[in-house]
C-alpha cells in the first residue's frame, strides 16, 4: 500500500514541476497494416448478401483544392430501376446546398449551430454543391466501370432542376426508364465546403468531406423517396459499387470509405489515390497533412486509426473499444461484411466533424482529458471516447447494413444502436458495467439511458419522422436514442435475455442489406416472441401474467406515454375482531367487548392486517413486478398486470417493513423511479444518506449525459 501511494504522490509532483495537471502517456510509434486486396471480409466469414440489392454504382472522381476547400468532381452514376413502373426523371440529393443560406430547410431549423457548435461567421461560413453539367451516357444496358481518363466523348445533354429547398434536385430523361432497365448519368459539380460546424467541411488543413457529390435518391413502387434535408434527418441510399478517384494534394494522410486499390507516385506536388468499395450506400472521406497512422487487426478486419499528434496517445483505448464493439456486434447482430473499419479522429478545434458515421469509415470524439488531481479522487469515465467509438462503429450495422430510412424512422438506427451499445459495454466490462465514476457513486449504461426519459416522453413518439423533431424542443436525442433504447432493453429484460436475443438476431439476419421498416422489426419480434409473452406463471390471484406485445409496441412507439409505477401507501392495521353486538345462538343481541388491543407497531403480526397501494401514474401500461419486505425478514414478490389504475395488495396476518416496484429495475423505460420504494411507518431507520446519494446519482447522469446524441 505505501509503494502504491509513494508512486501517486511522485506523480503528482512530477505533474506538478512540468506544470500539467494531467501527465497522458506518449503517443506510441505509427504502426501501418496494408489495406486488404477485396472490399469484402472472405466469402466463409463475411455473411449473406442477397442478390439483387445493388441498385445504383458510381465512378467518382474529385479534385481537393486545400487552400480554397473546394472539391471540383465528376459523378458517373449507373442506376437499375428495380420497381414495376417507367421512371422518367432522376431526383437527386444535394445535401452540402443545406449550407448554403440561412433560408434552406436544414439552416432555418438549426439557426447555424449543431450539437453545440457554431457556424463560422467568416468567408468559410457556407457551403454548396453545384451541378455544372450533366449527361446521358446511356440507357437500356448495364454500362461497364471505367477509369475517368476512358470517358465517352459524346453523350446528350441533360438538366438538372433544383427544387423548392437547394437540397434536393431532379434531372428530366429523354425517355422513361424502364423495369429492370439500366440508366448512366454522369454529372460535373463543383463543392465548396464551409468551415465545419456540422459534420462535413474543413478546419485548417483538416477537411472532413462527407455528403460532397451529387448523390441518387431511393426509388419506391410510390415515387421517389426523397428527403429535403433537415436538421435530424441523415440519410437513405441504395446499395452499390464505388470506384473512387481522388486528387489530393502529396502531403494529405487520407482515409476513405472501402480500400485503397491504387496510388500513383506523386507529380507536380499531388497525388492520385483509387478506392474501391463494395455493397454500400455511400462514400465520405477525410484529410489531414497531421494524422498519424495507427493499423491493427481484427480478425481479418483491418482497424485503420488517423489521429492528429496531439491526440495520439489515446489510439489504444479507442482500439480496444472498436475490439469490444467488433467482438459483441458480430456474434449478436450477424457477420461485419467488409474487410476494413476506417476511425477518423477529427482536431480538437473541428469538433463538428465528431461522432459521425459513414460506410466502414466513422469520426469519433476525444477522450475527456480529466485533470490528475480529479484522477486521484477516483473520477474515471468512458463516455466520452470510449463510448462514441462504440456507437459510431454501432451504425456500421443499423445504418450501413441494414439501412433503414433513417429521414423517414430515425429511431431504426439511432434508437437501435443505442440500444446495442448497452450490450457491447455489458459484454465487454460485465452486467454490471460502469461507464463513470466519482468516488464510490458510479454511472451505468442503464442510468445513461434512463435520466433522459422525463424530459422525452410527452411530447414526440419515437416513431416520428426526422422532420417531425423540432429544435426547440430539445427531444430528438432523448427520444430517438434514449426512449427507443429504454424501449427495447425493457423487452428485453421482460421476455427473458436469451429469447429476445434470439428473435432480435432473426430480425438483422432477415433484413440484412434490405432496408428494413418498423413495421418489419415489429413482425419478426411478434412471430418469434408471440403476441402474449409470458412473464408470470402466478399473478396476485394465482393466475398468469402476460404482456401484450403490439400493444407495448404501440405504446412505447406511437404514443407518448410514460412509465410510471409509485408505491403510494404502506399501512399495518389492527385486523377485524369480534367486538361489537352479536346474535347469540337464542336470536338475542348481546355486546361483546374484547381486550383492548395495542394500536400500530405495538401490534402482533397475528393481529395484523397489512396492505400496500401501489398506483400507475403514468399512461404506459406493462406488466410490473412489486417485492414485499415484511417485518420477519421475509420477502415476496409478486406480478402485477399494470393495466389498472391502481392495485391494492392486502396480507391479512402479517406486517409489511417495505414495498418496491421494479427492484430489479426491469422497467428502464420508467425514469422517475425515486417513489418506487416505500417504507412502513416507524419500519425506516432514516441514516441521512439514501435520499441525497439518489439525487446526487441523478444529478451526475444529467451532468455527465444531458448533451449527449451522436
Amino acid at each position: 500500500m505505501l509503494a502504491v501511494g509513494s508512486s501517486l504522490l511522485r506523480r503528482a509532483a512530477a505533474c506538478a514541476l512540468v506544470g500539467a495537471l494531467a501527465c497522458e502517456p506518449a503517443a506510441a510509434p505509427e504502426r501501418r497494416v496494408a489495406d486488404p486486396v477485396d472490399p469484402l471480409r472472405p466469402l466463409d466469414v463475411r455473411g449473406p448478401i442477397p442478390a439483387g440489392i445493388k441498385l445504383a454504382d458510381y465512378v467518382l472522381d474529385a479534385s481537393l483544392d486545400a487552400d480554397k476547400h473546394t472539391v471540383t468532381g465528376t459523378a458517373r452514376i449507373t442506376w437499375r430501376n428495380n420497381t414495376r413502373s417507367p421512371v422518367d426523371s432522376l431526383v437527386l440529393h444535394l445535401y452540402m446546398n443545406g449550407f448554403r443560406a440561412e433560408d434552406t430547410a436544414w439552416m432555418a431549423e438549426a439557426r447555424g449551430a449543431h450539437r453545440g457548435a457554431r457556424q463560422d461567421k467568416g468567408d468559410g461560413k457556407w457551403g454548396y454543391i453545384d451541378v455544372r453539367a450533366a449527361r446521358l451516357l446511356a440507357h437500356g444496358d448495364a454500362a461497364d466501370f471505367k477509369a475517368p481518363e476512358q470517358r465517352d466523348a459524346a453523350a446528350a445533354p441533360l438538366a438538372l432542376v433544383e427544387g423548392s429547398d437547394p437540397s434536393l434536385g431532379t434531372i428530366a430523361l429523354p425517355r422513361p426508364v424502364g423495369p429492370d432497365e439500366v440508366v448512366t448519368v454522369e454529372l460535373d459539380f463543383f463543392t465548396q465546403l464551409p468551415r465545419v460546424f456540422a459534420r462535413t467541411g474543413y478546419e485548417g488543413d483538416f477537411h472532413m468531406v462527407g455528403q460532397w457529390y451529387p448523390k441518387l435518391a431511393v426509388r419506391h413502387e410510390g415515387g421517389w423517396q426523397a428527403h429535403v434535408f433537415t436538421l435530424n434527418s441523415e440519410f437513405y441510399a441504395d446499395f452499390g459499387d464505388y470506384e473512387v478517384h481522388l486528387d489530393v494534394p502529396e502531403d494529405m494522410v487520407v482515409g476513405a470509405t472501402g480500400v485503397l486499390v491504387d496510388e500513383r507516385p506523386p507529380e507536380g506536388g499531388r497525388k492520385r489515390l483509387h478506392y474501391r468499395a463494395d455493397t454500400v450506400h455511400d462514400f465520405a472521406w477525410a484529410a489531414s497533412p497531421d494524422f498519424l497512422e495507427y493499423g491493427d487487426m481484427w480478425r481479418d478486419v483491418r482497424i485503420r486509426q488517423l489521429i492528429p499528434r496531439a491526440l495520439a496517445a489515446d489510439a489504444q483505448r479507442h482500439l480496444d473499444a472498436q475490439i469490444a464493439a467488433l467482438e459483441s456486434m458480430d456474434a449478436r447482430f450477424g457477420p461485419y461484411p467488409w474487410s476494413t473499419i476506417t476511425i477518423v479522429h477529427p482536431p480538437d478545434t473541428a469538433s463538428g466533424a465528431q461522432g459521425m458515421e459513414y460506410p466502414t469509415l466513422f469520426t469519433t470524439t476525444d477522450i475527456l482529458r480529466l485533470p490528475l488531481p480529479l484522477r486521484l479522487l477516483g473520477i474515471h469515465e468512458l463516455l466520452t471516447g470510449e463510448f462514441t467509438t462504440i456507437h459510431e462503429f454501432g451504425h456500421q450495422y443499423f445504418q450501413g447494413l441494414l439501412a433503414s430510412d433513417e429521414a423517414t424512422q430515425p429511431w431504426l438506427d439511432e434508437g437501435i444502436n443505442s440500444f446495442s451499445n448497452t450490450l457491447v459495454f455489458d459484454d465487454w466490462l460485465g452486467e454490471d458495467a460502469t461507464i463513470a465514476r466519482i468516488g464510490n457513486q458510479r454511472v451505468s449504461t442503464t442510468d445513461m439511458i434512463r435520466v433522459a426519459l422525463p424530459a422525452a416522453a410527452g411530447l414526440d413518439p419515437v416513431d416520428s419522422r426526422a422532420d417531425e423533431y423540432r429544435d426547440i424542443t430539445g427531444t430528438f436525442g432523448g427520444t430517438v436514442y434514449r426512449k427507443t433504447a429504454a424501449l427495447f432493453h425493457t423487452l428485453r429484460a421482460l421476455a427473458g435475455p436469451e429469447k429476445f436475443d434470439r428473435a432480435f438476431r432473426v430480425y438483422c439476419d432477415t433484413w440484412r442489406f434490405r432496408h428494413p421498416t418498423g413495421d418489419d422489426l415489429k413482425a419478426v419480434l411478434l412471430r418469434e416472441l408471440g403476441q402474449k409473452v409470458r412473464i408470470s406463471e402466478t399473478g396476485p390471484e394465482g393466475q398468469p401474467v402476460d404482456l401484450d406485445l403490439r400493444d407495448f409496441l404501440d405504446q412505447g412507439l406511437q404514443a407518448t406515454s410514460a412509465v410510471d409505477f409509485a408505491v403510494a401507501r404502506i399501512a399495518n392495521r389492527r385486523a377485524l375482531g369480534g367486538s361489537g353486538w352479536r346474535r347469540g345462538q337464542d336470536g338475542a343481541l348481546a355486546l361483546v367487548e374484547a381486550e383492548a388491543e395495542p394500536e400500530g407497531e405495538e401490534l402482533e403480526a397475528a393481529a395484523t392486517e397489512a396492505f400496500a397501494l401501489v398506483v400507475r401514474e403514468g399512461e404506459f401500461r406493462v406488466p410490473v413486478e412489486v417485492e414485499f419486505e415484511f417485518t420477519d425478514g421475509a420477502h415476496e414478490r409478486v406480478w402485477w398486470d399494470g393495466q389498472a389504475r391502481y392495485r391494492v395488495f392486502n396480507f391479512p396476518g402479517r406486517k409489511l417493513a417495505a414495498v418496491a416496484v421494479d427492484p430489479d429495475d426491469k422497467l428502464l423505460l420508467e425514469g422517475e423511479r425515486l417513489d418506487n420504494r416505500l417504507h412502513a411507518p416507524g419500519q425506516r431507520r432514516p441514516d441521512g444518506v439514501s435520499d441525497p446519494v439518489a439525487r446526487f446519482h441523478e444529478a451526475l447522469d444529467l451532468a455527465l449525459l444531458g448533451g449527449l446524441g451522436l
